[in-house]
């Protein structure tokens, strides 16, 4: 069984004002291009995923071999050029340096308004304390990216930035498991807070609606994440797992959904969560087994 989507459903159901100063006009959204936390609640949920079953990764963290980044920066070592990764999974120092405010993977959860089951937080508290690590060499690198609407221009864009993630992940470092992402929306209509600014209230105008063509508009998404490169051997170029689900997201403050019917991958698809979770523990069972 895995947790990771609903977790992340559920979460970005609850509109959020965005941190600092906020977002523009004090509106608040459940998704916005400019915020990260959807793509670092998609990620907490796979680590959540992957430490909670029986494997090597969750004998590592037992035994306090493994810690986690945010935001974590790898350097391509061929081309000289950073890219900052969602989340990975390192290999725990004598003395970690912590990274930001967040000091452990409980904390992650507080600071990003993870919103938990309570089946979900007895899990979570049984699990040993994770701490966050600074700038080291990478066991797993994980990306997350969204393609919520303008589909036309979140085709090439998604693809660009995913593909020069697999790049930085594999020029830091041949062995680490790179991973990547996607969330598609499949919601006949959505709410862009870029083309609302404004704020957004009973009382003011009706917001601007971006209305969209599904199930074309997510399948031409699917099949361009599809055609990102995938490697079954380090000495390969491209992702070792990659993974792609449909949600249905409005933004209007209707909850949101886990979409499984087709277009979405499929049981047993390379590209279903539950298979992308089982590739990354198989991979770093057979790399990392002497660690």
């Amino acid at each position: 069984m895995t947790y990771g989507l609903q977790i992340l459903a559920r979460s970005i159901s609850v509109a959020n004002k965005g941190s600092g100063s906020g977002f523009a006009h004090g509106n608040s959204w459940q998704y916005h291009p400019r915020s990260d936390r959807h793509s670092k609640i998609l990620c907490w949920g796979i680590l959540f995923d992957l430490i909670i079953r029986d494997n090597l990764i969750s004998r590592h963290l037992h035994q306090q071999k493994i810690s986690f980044g945010i935001n974590h920066t790898m350097r391509d070592f061929a081309n000289d050029r950073a890219k900052d990764l969602d989340l990975v999974v390192c290999r725990r120092m004598p003395a970690e340096k912590m990274n930001g405010n967040i000091s452990n993977f409980r904390e992650m959860a507080q600071a990003y308004d993870i919103v938990l089951t309570t089946e979900e937080k007895a899990i979570l508290h049984k699990i040993p304390e994770i701490p966050s690590t600074g700038v080291q060499t990478a066991l797993i690198a994980l990306e997350a990216k969204a393609a919520m609407t303008e589909f036309g221009k979140a085709r090439p864009r998604i693809y660009d930035e995913l593909n020069s993630s697999q790049v930085a992940i594999r020029g830091d470092t041949q062995s680490a498991i790179a991973a990547g992402f996607v969330l598609v929306n499949i919601a006949n209509s959505f709410i862009s807070p870029l083309k609302n600014p404004w704020e957004l209230s009973p009382l003011s105008r009706p917001p601007i609606v971006n209305v969209h063509k599904q199930p074309n508009n997510a399948g031409n998404m699917i099949e361009k994440i599809r055609q990102l490169p995938r490697r079954s051997s380090i000495h390969d170029q491209g992702f070792d797992a990659l993974g792609l689900a449909l949600i249905r997201c409005e933004n209007n403050g209707a909850p949101v959904e886990i979409y499984s019917s087709d277009p979405s991958p499929q049981v047993g698809d390379a590209f279903h969560y539950d298979n992308f979770i089982e590739r990354i523990e198989t991979l770093y069972s057979s790399r990392f087994a002497a660690l």
